[in-house]
């Protein structure tokens, strides 16, 4: 029987989308999470302290994206990549892992040091203790502590800071509306493919673990509608943070 392990921490957007490719594909496995202040205790054994990484059968790899390839490889039915399409997948990928995972880190680095941004800040902290307890200490310091880690420093270099963090979220989401189109799915493509599992995640998780009041982007008619569509190929909860912490249900926040 094949042994997967997804190795990471459920905070992490490129976490979240390695477990919906293994959602969509039926795939069993076993969520380990880990520690950010100490990630070297569960993921050592790679000499990186990169999130996530993806076991099957003892052989590891980091990259999401290359997990959806790989997975692909490994387990062919409901393909996250179809060769048809690779090239369309590829392109979009990249407008994926280089303007709208990276708009997700842009608040923390140059955003206004709000009580809303504490309060967000704070319940990430929460939702990471749920998995790894963290002491009350650095949970009480995680706004500074997000502002300093050197990831975020990293996604500052590839971003570009001139354009306002309003003008970066309307233009996200006007381009992920243009990539949905007529649909169904993103490249309007008939069926979901690493693109979808790659950016649904991260737009419902907020609403569920009580980061958000509303799912922000279904106001628009067309994400709203594709929203729907990649649900019902997922569970209910499609996150990896424990069911414990949901505060909305995601079927709520689709009505």
């Amino acid at each position: 029987m094949t042994e997967v392990k997804l190795y990471g921490y459920a905070t992490s957007p490129y976490v979240r989308k390695t477990g919906c490719f293994l959602y969509y594909k039926g795939i069993d496995f076993t969520h380990v999470p880990v520690d950010p202040t100490n990630p070297d205790k569960v993921i050592g054994f790679t000499g990186k302290t990169q999130v996530p990484v993806l076991e099957i059968d003892g052989e590891w790899r980091h990259e999401s994206s290359a997990h959806a390839h790989w997975l692909d490889e490994m387990f062919p039915s409901k393909p996250l990549c179809p060769p048809e399409h690779r090239a369309k997948i590829e392109e979009i990928d990249a407008w994926i892992s280089n303007n709208f995972l990276l708009s997700i880190f842009r608040y923390p680095i140059d955003g206004p040091d709000t009580l809303q941004f504490r309060y967000r800040a704070w319940r990430l902290a929460a939702l990471l203790s749920a998995h790894t307890p963290l002491p009350e200490e650095v949970r009480h310091h995680w706004p500074e502590a997000l502002r300093e880690a050197p990831f975020i420093k990293v996604m500052a270099r590839q971003m570009n800071l001139e354009e306002s963090i309003p003008d970066m979220q309307m233009r996200i989401g006007i381009e992920l509306a243009a990539h949905i189109g007529e649909g169904p799915y993103l490249g309007r493509l008939s069926a979901p493919t690493m693109l979808d599992f790659a950016v649904f995640p991260q737009v419902v998780w907020g609403y569920m673990f009580g980061l958000e009041e509303q799912i922000t982007a279904a106001a628009h008619p067309t994400i709203k509608a594709w929203l729907k569509r990649v649900a019902s190929h997922l569970p209910p909860n499609p996150t990896l943070v424990a069911d414990s912490m949901m505060v909305q249900s995601l079927e709520g926040g689709l009505k």
